[in-house]
Protein backbone atom coordinates (compact mmCIF):
# COMPACT_ATOMS: atom_id res chain seq x y z
CA UNK A 1 0.00 0.00 0.00
CA UNK A 2 0.93 3.41 -0.78
CA UNK A 3 0.72 6.56 1.37
CA UNK A 4 1.34 9.99 0.43
CA UNK A 5 2.18 12.20 3.51
CA UNK A 6 1.39 15.79 3.35
CA UNK A 7 3.37 17.79 6.09
CA UNK A 8 3.51 21.67 6.48
CA UNK A 9 4.89 22.21 10.46
CA UNK A 10 7.49 20.63 12.38
CA UNK A 11 4.19 19.09 14.12
CA UNK A 12 3.41 17.57 11.55
CA UNK A 13 6.35 15.52 10.76
CA UNK A 14 6.23 14.42 14.22
CA UNK A 15 3.04 13.23 14.42
CA UNK A 16 2.66 11.64 10.77
CA UNK A 17 6.17 10.60 10.87
CA UNK A 18 4.63 8.42 14.22
CA UNK A 19 1.95 6.44 11.97
CA UNK A 20 4.55 6.27 9.30
CA UNK A 21 6.87 4.45 11.31
CA UNK A 22 3.55 1.80 11.91
CA UNK A 23 3.50 1.25 8.32
CA UNK A 24 6.49 1.06 7.46
CA UNK A 25 6.95 -2.04 9.83
CA UNK A 26 3.94 -3.26 8.27
CA UNK A 27 5.56 -3.49 4.61
CA UNK A 28 3.52 -0.35 3.14
CA UNK A 29 5.30 2.39 1.22
CA UNK A 30 5.37 6.18 2.17
CA UNK A 31 6.07 9.60 0.42
CA UNK A 32 6.30 13.25 1.84
CA UNK A 33 5.21 16.39 0.16
CA UNK A 34 7.01 19.02 2.63
CA UNK A 35 7.38 22.50 3.24
CA UNK A 36 10.59 24.55 2.25
CA UNK A 37 11.29 27.29 4.62
CA UNK A 38 8.98 26.60 7.08
CA UNK A 39 10.91 26.29 10.29
CA UNK A 40 12.98 22.25 9.89
CA UNK A 41 10.20 20.49 8.12
CA UNK A 42 12.37 19.91 5.36
CA UNK A 43 15.33 18.91 7.66
CA UNK A 44 13.18 16.84 9.75
CA UNK A 45 11.94 14.83 7.11
CA UNK A 46 15.73 14.16 6.18
CA UNK A 47 16.63 13.53 9.46
CA UNK A 48 14.40 10.13 9.15
CA UNK A 49 15.37 8.87 5.76
CA UNK A 50 12.30 9.46 3.88
CA UNK A 51 11.86 10.13 0.37
CA UNK A 52 9.90 13.65 -0.20
CA UNK A 53 8.84 16.01 -2.81
CA UNK A 54 9.15 19.44 -1.87
CA UNK A 55 6.13 21.84 -1.90
CA UNK A 56 6.19 25.72 -2.81
CA UNK A 57 8.07 27.78 -0.28
CA UNK A 58 6.29 28.76 2.85
CA UNK A 59 3.77 31.74 2.57
CA UNK A 60 4.35 34.91 5.37
CA UNK A 61 1.38 36.96 4.78
CA UNK A 62 -2.55 36.62 4.26
CA UNK A 63 -1.60 36.97 0.26
CA UNK A 64 1.57 34.93 -0.22
CA UNK A 65 -0.08 32.00 1.70
CA UNK A 66 -2.89 32.28 -0.60
CA UNK A 67 -0.57 31.73 -3.66
CA UNK A 68 1.03 28.98 -1.71
CA UNK A 69 -1.78 26.85 -1.39
CA UNK A 70 -2.83 27.31 -4.83
CA UNK A 71 0.85 26.20 -5.93
CA UNK A 72 0.54 23.55 -3.21
CA UNK A 73 -2.80 21.85 -4.39
CA UNK A 74 -1.21 21.93 -7.57
CA UNK A 75 2.21 19.95 -6.70
CA UNK A 76 0.16 17.99 -4.38
CA UNK A 77 -1.97 17.14 -7.40
CA UNK A 78 0.83 16.02 -9.71
CA UNK A 79 2.67 13.75 -6.85
CA UNK A 80 -0.70 12.04 -6.73
CA UNK A 81 -1.16 11.48 -10.10
CA UNK A 82 2.63 10.02 -10.19
CA UNK A 83 2.64 8.05 -6.77
CA UNK A 84 -0.99 7.02 -6.62
CA UNK A 85 -1.57 6.84 -3.12
CA UNK A 86 -3.91 4.33 -1.83
CA UNK A 87 -4.50 7.25 1.40
CA UNK A 88 -3.36 10.44 1.87
CA UNK A 89 -2.24 11.38 5.69
CA UNK A 90 -1.80 15.42 5.87
CA UNK A 91 -2.73 18.19 8.50
CA UNK A 92 -3.39 20.89 5.72
CA UNK A 93 -5.82 21.50 3.18
CA UNK A 94 -4.26 21.01 0.10
CA UNK A 95 -4.20 17.23 0.90
CA UNK A 96 -7.77 17.52 1.94
CA UNK A 97 -8.47 19.25 -1.70
CA UNK A 98 -6.50 16.99 -4.00
CA UNK A 99 -7.44 13.70 -2.31
CA UNK A 100 -11.12 14.97 -2.80
CA UNK A 101 -10.47 15.98 -6.36
CA UNK A 102 -8.56 12.67 -7.14
CA UNK A 103 -10.99 10.59 -5.31
CA UNK A 104 -8.18 9.34 -2.78
CA UNK A 105 -9.65 8.78 0.73
CA UNK A 106 -7.99 11.31 3.11
CA UNK A 107 -7.49 11.40 6.69
CA UNK A 108 -6.90 14.91 8.23
CA UNK A 109 -5.56 15.20 11.59
CA UNK A 110 -6.23 18.18 13.26
CA UNK A 111 -6.11 19.27 17.38
CA UNK A 112 -7.00 23.10 16.21
CA UNK A 113 -10.19 22.32 14.58
CA UNK A 114 -12.83 25.50 14.30
CA UNK A 115 -10.88 27.46 16.54
CA UNK A 116 -8.05 27.69 13.26
CA UNK A 117 -10.92 29.60 11.52
CA UNK A 118 -10.35 29.22 7.41
CA UNK A 119 -7.61 26.94 7.73
CA UNK A 120 -10.05 24.36 9.13
CA UNK A 121 -12.96 25.13 6.90
CA UNK A 122 -11.23 25.10 3.64
CA UNK A 123 -9.93 21.66 4.51
CA UNK A 124 -12.22 19.80 7.29
CA UNK A 125 -15.34 19.45 5.09
CA UNK A 126 -13.75 17.76 2.62
CA UNK A 127 -11.98 14.61 4.68
CA UNK A 128 -13.47 11.50 4.93
CA UNK A 129 -11.83 10.92 8.46
CA UNK A 130 -11.83 14.26 10.84
CA UNK A 131 -9.41 12.95 13.90
CA UNK A 132 -8.77 15.35 17.01
CA UNK A 133 -8.25 14.73 20.15
CA UNK A 134 -11.11 14.24 22.85
CA UNK A 135 -11.02 17.74 24.70
CA UNK A 136 -12.15 19.23 21.06
CA UNK A 137 -15.76 20.16 21.58
CA UNK A 138 -17.01 20.88 18.64
CA UNK A 139 -18.18 17.52 16.68
CA UNK A 140 -17.30 17.44 12.95
CA UNK A 141 -20.38 14.97 11.97
CA UNK A 142 -20.06 11.78 10.76
CA UNK A 143 -16.64 11.21 9.37
CA UNK A 144 -15.06 12.74 13.57
CA UNK A 145 -13.68 10.46 15.21
CA UNK A 146 -11.94 11.16 18.57
CA UNK A 147 -8.59 9.81 20.33
CA UNK A 148 -8.22 9.95 23.67
CA UNK A 149 -5.18 11.90 24.23
CA UNK A 150 -2.93 14.80 22.69
CA UNK A 151 -1.01 15.36 19.04
CA UNK A 152 2.11 15.64 21.34
CA UNK A 153 1.58 11.74 21.98
CA UNK A 154 2.16 10.81 18.66
CA UNK A 155 5.86 11.07 18.98
CA UNK A 156 6.31 11.96 22.99
CA UNK A 157 4.47 9.00 24.23
CA UNK A 158 6.72 7.24 26.75
CA UNK A 159 6.30 3.98 24.40
CA UNK A 160 8.04 5.96 21.40
CA UNK A 161 10.20 8.38 23.36
CA UNK A 162 13.06 8.44 26.02
CA UNK A 163 14.62 11.70 27.22
CA UNK A 164 18.63 11.06 26.30
CA UNK A 165 20.24 12.94 29.10
CA UNK A 166 23.58 13.23 27.03
CA UNK A 167 22.08 15.85 24.87
CA UNK A 168 23.59 17.77 27.97
CA UNK A 169 27.18 17.30 26.07
CA UNK A 170 25.84 18.40 23.00
CA UNK A 171 24.91 21.41 24.46
CA UNK A 172 28.10 22.07 26.04
CA UNK A 173 26.85 22.38 29.68
CA UNK A 174 28.87 21.72 32.92
CA UNK A 175 27.43 18.56 34.37
CA UNK A 176 26.19 20.38 37.46
CA UNK A 177 24.72 23.63 34.90
CA UNK A 178 21.21 24.02 35.09
CA UNK A 179 19.32 25.51 31.88
CA UNK A 180 15.97 27.06 30.22
CA UNK A 181 14.84 27.21 27.12
CA UNK A 182 12.99 30.19 25.56
CA UNK A 183 10.76 29.37 22.39
CA UNK A 184 10.20 32.53 19.77
CA UNK A 185 7.10 32.10 17.01
CA UNK A 186 7.50 33.42 13.65
CA UNK A 187 3.92 34.22 13.56
CA UNK A 188 3.43 33.43 9.87
CA UNK A 189 1.09 30.95 9.64
CA UNK A 190 -2.52 31.21 8.29
CA UNK A 191 -3.82 30.94 11.35
CA UNK A 192 -1.67 33.28 13.36
CA UNK A 193 -1.57 36.40 10.81
CA UNK A 194 -3.93 38.17 13.38
CA UNK A 195 -1.89 37.12 16.50
CA UNK A 196 1.03 37.99 18.50
CA UNK A 197 3.93 36.78 21.01
CA UNK A 198 6.43 38.89 23.25
CA UNK A 199 7.95 42.08 22.11
CA UNK A 200 11.51 42.65 21.93
CA UNK A 201 11.71 44.32 25.45
CA UNK A 202 9.21 41.58 27.05
CA UNK A 203 12.02 38.50 25.53
CA UNK A 204 14.78 40.64 27.00
CA UNK A 205 12.35 40.66 30.57
CA UNK A 206 11.98 36.90 30.30
CA UNK A 207 16.09 36.10 29.65
CA UNK A 208 16.98 38.41 32.49
CA UNK A 209 14.38 36.30 35.15
CA UNK A 210 15.81 32.97 33.25
CA UNK A 211 19.61 33.86 33.75
CA UNK A 212 18.93 33.92 37.39
CA UNK A 213 18.73 30.17 37.52
CA UNK A 214 21.23 29.26 34.83
CA UNK A 215 22.02 29.56 31.00
CA UNK A 216 19.26 30.59 28.51
CA UNK A 217 19.12 28.88 25.12
CA UNK A 218 16.79 29.82 22.29
CA UNK A 219 14.74 27.96 19.66
CA UNK A 220 13.66 30.82 17.65
CA UNK A 221 11.32 30.71 14.21
CA UNK A 222 12.47 34.92 14.48
CA UNK A 223 15.42 36.28 13.06
CA UNK A 224 17.29 36.86 16.26
CA UNK A 225 19.08 40.19 16.60
CA UNK A 226 22.84 39.51 17.00
CA UNK A 227 22.67 40.36 20.63
CA UNK A 228 20.72 36.63 20.78
CA UNK A 229 22.57 34.96 18.22
CA UNK A 230 24.85 32.89 20.51
CA UNK A 231 22.00 32.30 22.71
CA UNK A 232 19.77 29.57 20.14
CA UNK A 233 20.10 26.25 20.46
CA UNK A 234 23.17 24.36 19.12
CA UNK A 235 22.15 20.40 18.53
CA UNK A 236 20.55 19.35 15.63
CA UNK A 237 16.62 20.02 15.23
CA UNK A 238 15.63 16.36 15.83
CA UNK A 239 16.88 16.43 19.38
CA UNK A 240 14.64 19.31 19.99
CA UNK A 241 12.81 17.10 22.47
CA UNK A 242 15.48 15.95 24.63
CA UNK A 243 16.36 19.42 24.98
CA UNK A 244 13.25 20.41 26.36
CA UNK A 245 13.16 17.24 28.66
CA UNK A 246 16.62 18.62 30.12
CA UNK A 247 15.71 21.95 30.83
CA UNK A 248 14.61 23.60 34.38
CA UNK A 249 11.63 25.59 32.43
CA UNK A 250 10.48 26.35 28.95
CA UNK A 251 8.70 29.63 28.28
CA UNK A 252 7.69 31.30 25.28
CA UNK A 253 4.57 32.55 23.04
CA UNK A 254 4.85 28.89 21.00
CA UNK A 255 1.48 26.80 21.29
CA UNK A 256 2.70 23.34 20.43
CA UNK A 257 6.34 23.62 22.31
CA UNK A 258 5.27 24.78 25.13
CA UNK A 259 2.71 21.43 25.39
CA UNK A 260 5.31 19.19 23.94
CA UNK A 261 7.69 20.34 27.18
CA UNK A 262 4.23 19.44 29.02
CA UNK A 263 4.09 15.98 27.80
CA UNK A 264 8.09 15.57 27.99
CA UNK A 265 8.18 16.16 32.22
CA UNK A 266 9.65 20.09 32.14
CA UNK A 267 7.27 23.16 33.33
CA UNK A 268 6.42 25.33 30.68
CA UNK A 269 4.18 28.94 30.46
CA UNK A 270 2.88 30.43 27.44
CA UNK A 271 2.35 34.56 26.54
CA UNK A 272 0.52 35.04 23.26
CA UNK A 273 -2.93 36.34 22.61
CA UNK A 274 -4.12 32.51 21.87
CA UNK A 275 -4.11 31.78 25.23
CA UNK A 276 -7.61 30.32 27.07
CA UNK A 277 -8.63 29.12 23.04
CA UNK A 278 -6.99 25.80 22.20
CA UNK A 279 -9.55 23.53 23.97
CA UNK A 280 -6.68 20.64 23.79
CA UNK A 281 -4.11 23.37 25.63
CA UNK A 282 -6.88 24.44 27.57
CA UNK A 283 -7.63 20.95 28.99
CA UNK A 284 -3.69 20.26 29.48
CA UNK A 285 -3.27 23.44 31.62
CA UNK A 286 -6.96 23.08 34.08
CA UNK A 287 -6.98 19.09 34.04
CA UNK A 288 -3.22 18.10 34.32
CA UNK A 289 -1.82 20.96 34.90
CA UNK A 290 1.27 20.48 32.63
CA UNK A 291 1.40 23.78 31.28
CA UNK A 292 -0.02 27.40 31.83
CA UNK A 293 -0.92 29.92 29.25
CA UNK A 294 -1.26 33.73 29.71
CA UNK A 295 -2.81 36.60 27.50
CA UNK A 296 -0.26 39.37 26.24
CA UNK A 297 -2.82 41.51 28.54
CA UNK A 298 -2.30 39.73 31.53
CA UNK A 299 1.62 40.40 31.70
CA UNK A 300 2.14 41.30 35.23
CA UNK A 301 0.33 37.86 36.15
CA UNK A 302 2.51 36.36 33.78
CA UNK A 303 5.69 37.75 35.31
CA UNK A 304 4.80 36.79 38.79
CA UNK A 305 3.93 33.68 38.01
CA UNK A 306 7.14 33.29 36.29
CA UNK A 307 8.59 34.36 39.12
CA UNK A 308 6.91 31.60 41.67
CA UNK A 309 8.31 28.95 39.40
CA UNK A 310 12.01 30.07 39.63
CA UNK A 311 11.57 30.49 43.21
CA UNK A 312 10.99 27.06 43.86
CA UNK A 313 11.73 25.06 40.76
CA UNK A 314 12.00 21.20 42.85
CA UNK A 315 8.22 21.75 44.13
CA UNK A 316 7.06 22.81 40.22
CA UNK A 317 8.73 19.96 38.92
CA UNK A 318 6.85 17.64 41.56
CA UNK A 319 3.73 19.13 40.99
CA UNK A 320 4.42 18.62 36.97
CA UNK A 321 5.56 14.92 37.70
CA UNK A 322 2.54 13.78 39.60
CA UNK A 323 0.27 15.64 36.82
CA UNK A 324 1.67 13.92 34.41
CA UNK A 325 1.88 10.57 35.62
CA UNK A 326 -2.07 11.14 35.94
CA UNK A 327 -2.75 12.40 32.31
CA UNK A 328 -0.11 9.37 30.79
CA UNK A 329 -2.08 6.50 33.05
CA UNK A 330 -5.65 8.74 31.39
CA UNK A 331 -4.36 7.96 28.05
CA UNK A 332 -4.41 6.01 25.10
CA UNK A 333 -1.70 6.23 22.20
CA UNK A 334 -3.03 7.67 19.76
CA UNK A 335 -0.76 5.98 17.13
CA UNK A 336 -3.09 2.89 17.48
CA UNK A 337 -5.91 4.70 16.81
CA UNK A 338 -4.86 6.64 13.52
CA UNK A 339 -2.97 3.44 12.22
CA UNK A 340 -6.14 1.38 12.30
CA UNK A 341 -8.47 4.22 10.76
CA UNK A 342 -5.72 4.55 7.53
CA UNK A 343 -6.24 0.93 7.47
CA UNK A 344 -9.83 1.05 7.43
CA UNK A 345 -10.23 4.27 4.83
CA UNK A 346 -7.54 1.96 2.17
CA UNK A 347 -9.79 -0.92 2.93
CA UNK A 348 -13.26 1.28 2.51
CA UNK A 349 -11.89 2.37 -0.88
CA UNK A 350 -11.07 -1.02 -2.35
CA UNK A 351 -14.00 -3.25 -1.52
CA UNK A 352 -16.27 -0.52 -0.53
CA UNK A 353 -17.35 0.64 2.86
CA UNK A 354 -18.31 -2.45 4.96
CA UNK A 355 -14.74 -3.86 4.57
CA UNK A 356 -12.51 -3.21 7.55
CA UNK A 357 -8.62 -4.16 7.74
CA UNK A 358 -6.95 -4.26 10.93
CA UNK A 359 -4.38 -2.26 11.17
CA UNK A 360 -1.57 -4.48 12.93
CA UNK A 361 -1.09 -7.12 9.61
CA UNK A 362 -1.34 -4.04 6.88
CA UNK A 363 -2.75 -4.02 3.71
CA UNK A 364 0.50 -5.13 1.79
CA UNK A 365 -0.91 -8.24 0.50
CA UNK A 366 -3.85 -6.12 -1.49
CA UNK A 367 -1.82 -3.91 -3.09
Amino acid sequence: MKVLIDAVHPADVWTLGAIEDRLLANGEETLWISRPEKDSVVELIEARGRPQVKGPKAGTSRTSLAYELVARDWRVWRTVRSFKPAVILTRSPAGVHIGRLTRTPVLYDTDDGHVAGLLYSIAGPFADIITTPTATEKTYGKPHRRYQGYKELFYLHPNRFEPDPGVRNELGLNPDERFSVLRLTGFTASHDTSEAGMNRQQIDRVIDRLSTIGRVLISSEQDLPPSLRELRIPSPVERFHHVLAAAELVVGDSQSVCSEAGVVGTPSLRFNTWAGRHPYQVELEERWGLTKAFHLDDEPKFYAELDRLLDDLPAAHARHAKGLARMLEWACDPVDDLTAWTYELAAQAMRGPDCVIAAEGGLSGLF
